[in-house]
Order: C-alpha cells, then structure tokens, then sequence
C-alpha cells in the first residue's frame, strides 16, 4: 500500500526545507529530518516518482541534531531547522544556492561563495505579523505549518523578547474588552492582526493594530494601556480588508510618530507603517557593505544606476555617491513617497524616484541603457519579459537580491 511505513536514510536537505532520500527508484521529501539520519516515515502524497512523506520516528539521530530553543517548534509554520546545528545549516544553504544554479540556471556552482553568517541568530527579526482566530478561545500568533490554522504564541527565540510581552499582554486586554475577532469564512468580524516593527538602530517599536472595519473598538483603553504598560514609539490602525497582503491600506496614527527611523552607516531612513523594509537588520547592513565593495572595485564616477522595487530607497540612496544618477522605480506610492522624503532627509538630489510597475516601466524604457541595476523582487521573481528587457538595459552588472534562489 501506498501510505504503509517506509525507513529510509536521509541524504542532504533541498530546497523548501526538506530532507531528501532516495528509496526504491523513488525520492522522499521529508520534513524535520536531517542529513545522515536514519527514519520512518509515512507517505501522505505521490506525484510519479516522487514521494512526500510524514515522519513517524528518528531511528538514529544526526549528531547535528540539537533540541530547539522554541517551544512550539516544529508545530508552528513560522520557522525551519531551529533544531539543527547552525554551522550545519549555513553548509546546507550554501549547497541548496549550488544546487539551484546549477539544476535551474545552468550556471556553474563553483562561483557560489562561502555563506556569510549572522551575528544574531535569535531576536533578529524586526517585523512580526501575527493573526488573531477565534473558535473556542482566543488565538493570537502564526499559522501552523500547512495549515490555516492559528498556533497561540506565548514565546519566539527569533523576535525581540519585547515582541513576546507585547503580544502576551496584548492579547489578554482583547480577551478582557471582548472585541470582535474577523472570520475568514464569512468576512465578518473586527481584529485581524497584530503587526510589531522594530528599528535596531535607534531602539524605537511601532506596534500596528490590523481591523477589517474603519473603527477600532475601545481606541482610547487600547491607547492608554500602550501608554501604560510600553510607551511605543508609534501606535497605528491600519484599516485592511484584504485577506491577502497584511500591510495595506489606510492608516491612523493613535501614539506617537507615523513612521520608524532606521540608520545604516550614517544614511537616515524613515519607514512607513506598510511600507516593505529587509527583516533582518543585522544580515542588511553586512548585504550593503557586500554590494559597496563590489562596486568600489568595479564602478566608475560617470557611471548610472536602475533600482527596480526601490521600496523606501534604501539602495538608491546607500549607493549614490558611487553613482552619477540613479533611477528608482518602485509600484508602492507609500513606499515612493517615503523614498522622495529620504532623499531630503540625506541631502541628496541626482536620484529620479518613479511610481511605477517593474513591467510596464521596463517596456517603456527599453530603449535606456543604465551601468548597473540592482533589483530586489518579491518571492515570486521576475517574468521572462522583464529579464529579457533588463538583460539589453544592463551595461556592466545586475545586483540581483532574492529570498529564493530558485528565482
């Protein structure tokens, strides 16, 4: 039978976090395993030759294998190989970036560099979205894996433990005034999501409450226990009714200032409630100082620049005084307005900050030739047109910044 126990050894891990073995002409793909580890597992789904599979047991353990700093790991969604070896797991990314090169790009793998690792591996995260769900009880957290369903979360290793007490206690003042929780069933209802944003640099929080009503109930208790209990930085309701982007829509500001302030070797940024800005402040500022030395060695005074998904303009604006004109295109009017207002924050004039989609921008301009671009696409990458155009704009070089190297 298809579904009966199997025991396999697991070969490496692949991309999408999965261990892979390979079994009777067939490969598995597992999760929460490890390489070298021997395991039951049970199949759940086949697609000709490939098998994915639940685990049942860990025969034998890697000697990689350490026990979680997180209690809800690995039930919650939020995060993978939290009981892996670290060191283990930066030589497991490095060979999934080859790997992807390789299989999907052609390219060779052996220009790939070592990984350069983080200096804080817990409470790095600067941006947390939690969801609120209501059945029996209050629910106030992340998703658990593969599912709709929403894990309580009462403690999380890789946000600031600041982040914990907000939300804990956050979540007992909604039990308390007994708000409305929003059903995604039936679009009804009023709480939705508890955003936290962080600014490393200048130790400033933004704590956003996400309703799908233009009201927010009980507003002046909710600002007087921020006041009380955290004294934010800024307190925010955004009002969204979309159950596919978190961060979109109108905005009030309940405490304090509209935006965080975020500094990067001196180059001042102000951050927008919905407006996108990296993760990880720690791993950003070693990823501009990377690209800085690459072109220091590389560009010349004369030389122009295309920042495509410009966000706030924190390329455009890091990297300016290697360029003679940079243009920033970017499809967030937020995002773009924020970006003009850094710009005059730091001085600085020879940018062109344009409201625009990648594609349509790129097909109006195909005939534009720029030294370098440097582009920072969501998950989902570029489509064959824009690489096409971007492959005849790009003199010199393409910075291509990506969260999926299948991409």
């Amino acid at each position: 039978m298809d579904n009966e126990e199997v025991k396999i050894v697991i070969e490496k891990l692949v991309y999408g976090g999965y261990g892979m073995a390979r079994y009777a002409g067939k490969i598995y793909m597992v999760n929460n395993v490890y390489p070298g580890e021997f395991v039951s597992v049970i199949p759940t789904r086949t697609n000709k030759n490939l098998v994915f599979a639940d685990l049942k047991e860990i025969i034998q353990p890697s000697h990689q294998r350490v026990s979680s700093k997180c209690k809800h790991f690995p039930e919650c969604g939020g995060c993978q190989w939290l009981d892996y070896d670290y060191q283990s797991q930066l030589k497991s990314k490095t060979e999934i970036v080859k790997e992807q090169l390789e299989r999907i790009g052609k390219l060779d793998s052996s220009l790939v560099n070592d990984i350069i690792e983080s200096d804080l591996i817990w409470g790095y995260r600067n941006r947390m979205e939690y969801a609120f769900q209501k059945n029996n009880n209050l629910k106030l957290g992340l998703n658990i894996a593969n599912s709709n369903k929403v894990l309580d979360i009462y403690s999380c290793p890789i946000s600031p433990n600041l982040f914990d007490n907000i939300r804990n206690k956050f979540r007992e003042l909604v039990n308390k005034l007994n708000i409305e929780i929003y059903d995604k069933n039936s679009k009804k209802g009023i709480l939705k999501h508890l955003v936290i944003r962080r600014s490393f640099s200048k130790n400033q929080t933004m704590v956003i409450i996400v309703t799908n009503t233009e009201y927010l109930p009980y507003e002046e208790e909710i600002k007087q226990f921020f006041q009380q209990n955290f004294h934010p930085y800024s307190l925010i309701h955004l009002m969204n009714s979309s159950d596919s982007v978190v961060l979109r829509g109108p905005y009030k500001t309940l405490l304090g200032e509209g935006v965080l302030n975020e500094e990067f070797d001196d180059f001042k940024f102000q951050i927008p409630p919905t407006a996108f800005f990296q993760n990880n402040y720690n791993v950003t500022q070693k990823l501009l100082r990377h690209i800085l030395e690459y072109f220091k060695n590389n560009t010349q005074k004369d030389d122009t620049m295309l920042d495509l998904y410009s966000g706030v303009g924190l390329f455009s604006i890091y990297f300016l005084p290697l360029f003679k004109h940079i243009e920033s295109v970017e499809t967030s009017k937020v995002s773009v307005k924020a970006a003009i207002s850094n710009s005059h924050i730091n001085f600085i004039k020879n940018v062109n900050f344009i409201l625009a989609s990648s594609k349509p921008y790129l097909m109006k301009n195909s005939d534009k030739r720029f030294d370098y671009v440097i582009l920072d696409p969501p998950r989902k990458g570029l489509e064959k047109k824009e690489i096409q155009l971007l492959s005849s704009m790009a003199e010199k070089g393409i910075i291509y910044v990506s969260c999926d190297p299948s991409t």
